[in-house]
């Protein structure tokens, strides 16, 4: 199946449980994601940079900083998906800046949404909010696995903030 969206990812990879395992749904879309270590020989990425998304030799890859918070790790690799999904082979590797809603690159802006979309699926957003009655950012965000921010960006994107 072809992927245009986050809803499509969802549709064929996740198996519905919270929270949203980009890593799972990374391999079962036959994309390679390796930890980048902070020394050594497992290095992959320069020091700040977060992630990046390439495809060498036949094969998509994600990598990731080790040393990042594991909200962060679920992020970049949910945004470098989105990478993937759109097409953007070899996009720029990724730092902090390139996360944040000051980036204005169109391809990152893209991601970010994507990553969004992906880890904090509207429905069940709206669910949790509306019908469950849960209103704490910090509960929505633990539920989702992702930071508070990544979740005040979402319920503001879907309208509920």
């Amino acid at each position: 199946m072809e992927h245009r969206t986050a809803n499509d990812v969802l549709q064929s990879h996740w198996d519905g449980q919270l929270p949203v395992n980009p890593f799972v749904i990374a391999r079962k879309m036959g994309i390679e994601v390796k930890a980048s270590q902070p020394f050594g020989s497992g290095r992959i990425l320069a020091s700040g940079e977060c992630g990046h998304y390439s495809y060498r030799e036949g094969r998509p890859l994600i990598v990731y900083s080790s040393l990042d918070p594991d909200v962060r790790k679920r992020f970049t690799v949910a945004h470098e998906i989105g990478h993937h999904v759109y097409g953007d082979l070899d996009a720029p590797r990724d730092t902090s800046t390139h996360f944040s809603a000051r980036s204005h690159d169109p391809k990152e802006v893209a991601a970010n949404k994507f990553a969004a979309a992906l880890l904090m699926p509207a429905a069940l957003v709206k669910h949790m909010v509306l019908e469950q009655r849960v209103t704490d950012i910090s509960r929505l965000a633990r539920a989702f696995g992702v930071s508070t921010a990544a979740m005040e960006f979402r319920l503001k994107a879907i309208g509920l903030l």
